[in-house]
């Protein structure tokens, strides 16, 4: 079990950054795929890039990429207006100790307009998308409305014809795992270390309110370790792959 107690809060003064790769034979390769790269990944709620990509980000982060986290909605539930000035903290902190610089969008857009305003959601994510060597999203069968929006908006954004991005849909506890139509499909698997995982866990000890079975720390730790199984290693995280250009 990997140790996330004893935490000093969301002052970033206290977030130690991604130690560099060491340099094994493993390490090696996973710096020579991601140095300079520059990786968009665009979340619907705060907490999702822990839950979606934690450790792999963290992982992108040792390695030389160059990751930025992208927020473009706000909360329309009773309980996310009410602690959205503590989910914006958590956010920024779990960005912070992911490798990762957090954007949220100076005008949030209503998740309550995730399905329905794509071109809106699309224009606010443009920059970030263009910017970007490979985008990491929500996958498009998620039960959250908000995700599946969220998913949409980025498929059009990286339609081949006017841009070339690689882009991967990851899975979300809760989410994802809840549909009785399509299951999420893993097509790819990123190797991660004890470390990663250890940044995950401890960046979703900073989101106390969305704790639940299924989301704590100790139930991403136990993920990982399926999906390392799987492929034959301690931890993983995997990923469906939209659109891949070589």
């Amino acid at each position: 079990m990997i140790d996330t107690r004893n935490r000093n809060g969301l002052h970033p003064a206290q977030i130690s950054p991604p130690a560099p790769l060491s340099g094994g034979g493993a390490d090696r390769m996973q710096s020579e795929v991601w140095r300079n790269r520059r990786v968009a990944v665009v979340v619907a709620h705060p907490d999702d890039e822990v839950l979606g990509a934690g450790a792999t980000i963290h992982r992108m982060a040792r390695a030389g990429a160059e990751v930025s986290i992208h927020l473009p909605f706000r909360r329309c539930d009773p309980r996310g207006v009410r602690e959205w000035p503590r989910l914006i903290d958590a956010f920024h902190a779990s960005c912070e100790r992911l490798g990762a610089r957090a954007f949220v969008a100076d005008r949030l857009i209503p998740e309550t307009d995730a399905l329905a305003r794509p071109d809106r959601i699309h224009d606010q994510l443009l920059p970030a998308i263009t910017d970007a060597d490979i985008v990491l999203t929500h996958w498009y069968g998620d039960t959250h409305q908000v995700h599946r929006g969220l998913s949409y908006a980025v498929e059009i954004g990286t339609r081949p014809f006017r841009r070339r991005r690689d882009l991967w849909l990851f899975e979300v506890p809760s989410s994802t795992d809840q549909s009785f139509t399509t299951p999420f499909q893993p097509t790819c698997y990123v190797e991660v270390e004890a470390c990663d995982v250890e940044a995950k866990c401890e960046a979703m000890t900073y989101y106390p309110m969305e704790r639940a079975p299924g989301r704590r720390a100790r139930d991403l730790e136990r993920l990982a370790g399926v999906r390392g199984c799987q492929i034959g290693v301690d931890y993983a995280e995997c990923f469906s792959v939209a659109r891949q250009f070589l």
